[in-house]
Parts: C-alpha cells; sequence; structure tokens
C-alpha cells in the first residue's frame, strides 16, 4: 500500500484514528455543503478545514474581512434553494444575508446610479442619468432577468455540469434541448447596448461574480450578473460565512469537525491503493483518519501534491488552472467621512478602466467579549482582479489604492486604520480566478465531480466557476448525488 505525498513523508505505522463514510476536505462552498447534505442523509461525515481562513483576520484590534463579497438571493437558485430546504438552515441563511442597500451601485466617471432591484426604481435612476437612453436601457436589463428565468428549469434539473463521459454528455445535450428557449443557449446578455458605458461597467462585475478571468461566457453572465441585479446579498466574510452555518450544520448532525478558524488542521498526505483513497493524513502524518468516499474542495493543485503523481489526477485537473485572484485592500474609517449616498456594494470603474468592487460594513473591534460593533467607524474594503506576475503585486497594490482615492479624495483623513490582506496567506484563497475556458460545458465549467479514483469527488469552484456562488451550490449537490451513488443511499430521515 503505497504512501502518495510531496510533503514530509508520512510514516507507515500512523494509526486509524477514525473511520468514516465521507471526508471533506477543504474549506469552500461546495465541499461543506456536500458534507452537510451527506451528514443529513444519514452518513458519517468528517469535515477537515486545511486552511482556516475563515471569514476574515484581526489586525490591530479589527475584524477585516478578506475582501469585498457580492452574492446573489440564495432563494432564487435552485441548488441553493434545494440545499438549504433540505438542511432547514432557509431562515437562519436569511437572518445572516442582509440585502444590500441600493442595491448594486454603479460608479462611473461622469455617472452614478443605484440599480435597485424594483424596476420601477430603476428605471428612475436611468432615467435620471442617461434619459435619452432609458427605454433600451430599461429594455436590455429587462430582457438579462428574463434570460436569468428562462434558465431556471434548466438549472433545477440538476443536468451534469461539467460532464465527465459520453453518457453524461449526453445527458447534458438533452437537458440543453429540453430548456425553454434561451435557458441555456441565451445570446450574449446587453449586446444590444454596444459600447453604452453601463453595460461595460455591469460586464467589469463579471470577475468578481464568478471565479473566471477572461471574456464572460453569455450563459454564466446572464446567470451571475441576473442574480446579482435582483437584490445582491452583501455579508462581510462573503461565502465563508454561509460555509460556517454548513459547517455548524455537519457538527449538529452526527458529524465530526477538524480544524477551525486560525487553527487550521494541516493535511500532509492522502494513502492511496487499488485506485481508491484509503486514508487522510493530518498533522504531519500523526493522525491517520480512514474514509470510505472523499470530497475534496480546496486548490486543485494541493490536491496533486496530496495524492501524488501516481495517482493521475492532473490530467483530470488540467481545466483548473489559476489566472489571478481578486486583490483586496481594507480601511477602518470614522462613518461619517463616507459620503452618505454610498450604497453597502459598488462597482467603480476608474478613468483608466480599472474596475473595483467597493464594500462598506459595520467596523468590528475586538473585545473581552468577542467583536462588537463600532458605534462610529465603518470598514471600507475595496478589491480589483489581478492576473500578472507577483512580482506586480506592488504596483497592482498602489493602483487598487490609487482607483480608491478617485473615488474618496479624502479618504486618508478619516482613516482609522488601515490593513492590506495581500501580505497574509488567506488572501489568494479567497477569490482565486481561473482562465477561461470557452470550450468548456456553456463556458462555465471547469473540473468534473467525479475523478479518475473511484471514491474522490470534486466540489470546489473548479468545477464551475463561472457560475460563482450558484457553481459551489450545483456542485456540492453533484458531489452528494454521486457519493450516494458510490455507497448506495441510507434511508434519509424525516
Amino acid at each position: 500500500m503505497a504512501i502518495n505525498s510531496r510533503s514530509p513523508s508520512v510514516p507507515r505505522a500512523a494509526t486509524v484514528k477514525r473511520a468514516y463514510d465521507v471526508c471533506v476536505i477543504g474549506s469552500q462552498l461546495g465541499g461543506v455543503a456536500a458534507g452537510a447534505l451527506l451528514a443529513r442523509r444519514g452518513y458519517r461525515v468528517l469535515h477537515v478545514d486545511a486552511d482556516g481562513f475563515g471569514t476574515g483576520y484581526e489586525d490591530g484590534g479589527w475584524r477585516i474581512p478578506w475582501g469585498p463579497a457580492l452574492l446573489p438571493v440564495l432563494r432564487a437558485l435552485p441548488s441553493a434553494e434545494a440545499i438549504l430546504a433540505e438542511l432547514g438552515l432557509a431562515t437562519d441563511a436569511s437572518r445572516l444575508l442582509e440585502p444590500a442597500r441600493a442595491g448594486l451601485q454603479i460608479l462611473l466617471p461622469r455617472n452614478r446610479l443605484d440599480l435597485p432591484p424594483a424596476r420601477a426604481e430603476r428605471f428612475a435612476e436611468l432615467r435620471r442619468e442617461w434619459p435619452g437612453d432609458v427605454a433600451r436601457l430599461d429594455a436590455s436589463l429587462t430582457a438579462l432577468r428574463a434570460s436569468f428565468d428562462a434558465a431556471q428549469p434548466f438549472l433545477a434539473s440538476f443536468p451534469p455540469l461539467p460532464p465527465r463521459g459520453l453518457v453524461e454528455r449526453w445527458r447534458l445535450h438533452r437537458a440543453v434541448r429540453r430548456a425553454p428557449s434561451g435557458g441555456a443557449r441565451d445570446a450574449v446578455p446587453l449586446a444590444e447596448l454596444g459600447d453604452h458605458p453601463l453595460a461595460g461597467a455591469l460586464r467589469a462585475a463579471w470577475p468578481f461574480l464568478s471565479s473566471l478571468d477572461g471574456p464572460p461566457a453569455p450563459f454564466g453572465l446572464a446567470r451571475t450578473l441576473g442574480g446579482a441585479l435582483l437584490g445582491p446579498l452583501h455579508p462581510g466574510g462573503g461565502e465563508a460565512v454561509v460555509t460556517a452555518l454548513m459547517r455548524r450544520r455537519i457538527a449538529e448532525t452526527r458529524g465530526e469537525l477538524l480544524g477551525v478558524e486560525g487553527e487550521p488542521a494541516p493535511v500532509s498526505g492522502m494513502e492511496i491503493s487499488g485506485g481508491k483513497v484509503r486514508s487522510l493524513h493530518v498533522k504531519g502524518g500523526e493522525a491517520r483518519y480512514a474514509a470510505r468516499a472523499f470530497i475534496f474542495a480546496g486548490d486543485p493543485a494541493s490536491l496533486v501534491r496530496l495524492a501524488g503523481e501516481s495517482a493521475k489526477l492532473a490530467g483530470w485537473l488540467e481545466p483548473a488552472v489559476l489566472a489571478g485572484r481578486l486583490l483586496s485592500l481594507a480601511w477602518v474609517v470614522r462613518g461619517e467621512a463616507l459620503p452618505a449616498p454610498l450604497g453597502d456594494v459598488a462597482l467603480a470603474i476608474s478613468g483608466d478602466g480599472a474596475p473595483v468592487l467597493l464594500q462598506s460594513l459595520p467596523a468590528l473591534r475586538a473585545g473581552p467579549k468577542g467583536h462588537e460593533p463600532s458605534p462610529t467607524e465603518r470598514v471600507l474594503v475595496a478589491a480589483m482582479p489581478f492576473t500578472s506576475p507577483p512580482e506586480a503585486l506592488p504596483e497592482a497594490t498602489a493602483r487598487l489604492r490609487r482607483t480608491v482615492l478617485e473615488q474618496f479624495p479624502f479618504l486618508d483623513r478619516a482613516v482609522v486604520h488601515e490593513s492590506d490582506p495581500n501580505k497574509r496567506p488567506g488572501a489568494a484563497a479567497f477569490h482565486p480566478l481561473f482562465a477561461s475556458r470557452p470550450d468548456r460545458a456553456l463556458g462555465v465549467g471547469g473540473v468534473p465531480t467525479s475523478s479518475p479514483l473511484s471514491n474522490l469527488f470534486l466540489a470546489g469552484r473548479a468545477v464551475l466557476p463561472g457560475l460563482g456562488t450558484e457553481g459551489q451550490f450545483h456542485a456540492a449537490w453533484q458531489a452528494a448525488a454521486a457519493v450516494e451513488r458510490h455507497l448506495g443511499a441510507k434511508a434519509r430521515p424525516k
């Protein structure tokens, strides 16, 4: 029985500490949601938080999020709605995820407007900024909403995305053909607006809404942007807030957890034989955990290192090529210094065309009883796509800072504390950007859920990077179903 690992050698004498039905590795939303589903369905689940990044970090006595977050309304996503309903978490999630004030705000060099979910209010904003174009702008955004709605039955059928093998490709082809007109084959959203400033700004939201670099995929843009315009959510910490909710559900459903925020459970290797993963080695081989099935939801490159080259996972993971990530900065500022019209989430386009996502949140100060909201300060978090070599990071950080100062020229006078998440290990994992692959399923697909190892499944961002948060929920549902097929379904609790 071979030990496959590129990290420090794992002692063969390591004993199995515990055996499980399913072991979930990694802290990405899709994997934790899949683990929570399987725990709810009667399987014995272990979740290993191998990084411990959580929703943010402590700096200077303040709680700082890794970056700004723009989440769609989860009840509008078939996979998210199904998962939250089965786990009994729909109400808890709605309490945690507040709608962004003013909807998605757009800040352009010559125009500033809110895009609230209500059509009448949005029409008034469009008319105020572009009175001569209001009819065609409203028609284009209405068509975008129609494209989003038309895809609902298609995604509610849980098609295999991306497909692996001839059977799944045939199933996906059949699902696309049966979808309502435009459901999975929409024309390019906003194309009729040409180079209108609003269309350019909304297209620039693509990397913030998805996990893909490059030109937006039509289907992906319709789903991510359409979902955001329904009324974006703005939790501090982004998807990690939902992940923490799911993780607690694993523990409450007789599952077990390893690692917590700030105290990860580092994984050192996997034991593989007979085309299967047999066990996981944690803390340098001191503990060994066996399971009948494994779900991975982390950095794909780290999976290759853990499994070793002999596992032949590199070809399967080939579509998951990282192109970059979101680069973030954060400031704790006096609340009165921020402009009153500033919404909770704003997309700003600088004079040179660089897109920046801004988020304003209540500032949390570390105290003896935990984190307490400050009555006078707020946290302003900003991010922009970064796809350059590492040596360009200082220049890119300076550019991000300059772009924010274009919007808030008096920011420096109001700063109580400035923080740079890029100096911490969790920054790269907060929001990766994969290289665009138009040849993949509907332009949004990445790595199939099923792997060359019969009991190893993928449920992270790399499965459907072009669908963003919705892609992780869809991947979670697929992974849970694949594990059930592999292990045999159990009698589900009522």
